[in-house]
């Protein structure tokens, strides 16, 4: 029963994005695609105590979690939902949170790993350099600041 199979580790370039509005995923498949997704992050702060007249060692002691800035990159493409949602964050200053499921996808269909994004504010839109030399694809990137992260799942 031992498949070697699961002790391989994932490709990075099959996955996708789902985005909710409180709880209705956003209905278009254009804010599923993305060319990168980075961010996926937390980090323990720590303070250092150093005793008196201990030189060979320090007490670390916990502090907050402290999460990264969830990076979406794509081509730029017609409006889509998640692209008016973006727009009327940034200019409106209502704060509005969405969440999203970040999937990473065996070589088939099969999700082999989810990241739940909690509580996720747009803060970043940007576009790439509008270059008459070149011959690549625009560059959208948004950014979101996320409160919480929750792996879920893990390959088996």
């Amino acid at each position: 029963m031992n498949n070697p199979a699961i002790y391989q580790p994932a490709t990075s370039h099959r996955f996708s994005a789902t985005f909710f509005f409180g709880r209705l995923p956003v209905p278009n498949i254009l804010d599923s695609a993305f060319q990168s997704i980075s961010g996926l992050s937390r980090e323990l702060d720590v303070s250092v105590h150093s005793e008196g007249g201990e030189n060979i060692r320090n007490q670390y002691f916990a502090g907050k979690l402290r999460h990264g800035s969830l990076r979406l990159e794509r081509g730029v493409i017609a409006l889509t939902p998640l692209s008016v949602m973006f727009n009327a964050q940034l200019t409106s200053g209502k704060l509005m949170y969405l969440h999203a499921v970040i999937t990473l996808f065996d070589l088939g269909p099969i999700p082999i790993c989810n990241w739940l994004i909690l509580k996720a504010l747009p803060v970043a839109w940007n576009t790439g350099a509008l270059d008459a030399n070149s011959n690549s694809v625009l560059i959208n990137t948004l950014e979101l600041r996320y409160q919480e992260m929750i792996p879920l799942g893990a390959k088996l």
